[in-house]
């Protein structure tokens, strides 16, 4: 099995895929991210979730890392570098073949989860795509046929409320509920109609702009931890909460048919 990690902005997710005739999760557990965080301090803690879930380091044949957090990065590549056996790939890494053509000023600039959720994406044949990611950071990002053309970066709803309500003491005090009143008749929910509705126009506006733009007929496809607040069986957008863990498995997968 081959053991894929996504180590974003806020936390870090392990899980174990198979792959027979079909690709399988077998198991995922998060961790958040925490800069004193040790490999001998993460060896223990992911040794437990994998006898949870009837698991041994003997199971794991290949380890596939996609991180944007350089301090994260390195503690998760000396703990597999310690503890296992087996080899570790690095998606971003130096000579690192990424297997889709990265058309930006830049290549080394994109981030190592843009790269496989867009590579994800075309693996799953759902190019042409638009990829919402919607964590710490919103991105949107474009993919067609294993071709990546750049994308959006804007706050994430969350980081955003976070940032105001520190800056502004009138509204210190706030919850962030999931209220939708457009209107709101009192601060609170005049504040949610801004990170609930407002957020979710932005996102709509963006889509609108690039499928405009770019005319292609698009498929939409959300994924990130806050994915799951935006797309509902109303919405005839795609959702795959793995879509960073996948790719990231679906890069081990071609590396080593490569080799």
């Amino acid at each position: 099995m081959i053991l894929a990690i996504d180590c974003g902005n806020t936390n870090t997710v392990f899980a174990l895929y198979s792959y027979n005739k079909n690709i399988r999760q077998e198991s995922c557990w998060r961790i958040n991210n925490d800069s004193k965080r040790t490999d001998d301090i993460y060896y223990p803690w992911l040794l437990q979730m994998l006898n949870l879930s009837n698991f041994g380091l003997k199971d794991i044949t290949g380890v596939c890392i996609a991180s944007v957090v350089p301090e994260t990065l390195l503690n998760i590549k000396s703990l597999i570098k310690k503890y296992f056996n087996v080899k570790l790939l690095v998606v971003g890494e130096k000579n690192f073949d990424i297997g889709i053509k990265v058309n930006i000023d830049n290549p080394n600039e994109a981030g190592a989860d843009r790269l496989v959720n867009s590579f994800a994406a075309a693996k799953l044949n759902l190019s042409p795509a638009i990829i919402i990611d919607l964590g710490t950071a919103t991105t949107l990002d474009m993919v067609i046929n294993y071709k990546y053309f750049g994308g959006v970066i804007l706050p994430g709803r969350t980081t955003s409320y976070e940032n105001l309500i520190s800056l502004a003491s009138g509204i210190k005090n706030m919850k962030f509920s999931n209220d939708t009143n457009i209107l709101g008749k009192n601060t609170s929910q005049a504040l949610m109609s801004g990170f609930n509705i407002g957020y979710k126009l932005m996102i709509e506006s963006y889509l609108k702009l690039i499928k405009t733009t770019y005319k292609r007929n698009f498929k939409v496809i959300f994924t990130g931890g806050y994915a799951s607040t935006i797309v509902n069986k109303k919405t005839k957008f795609i959702y795959r909460e793995d879509l960073t863990l996948l790719g990231t498995f679906f890069y081990q997968n071609f590396l080593n048919e490569k080799h």
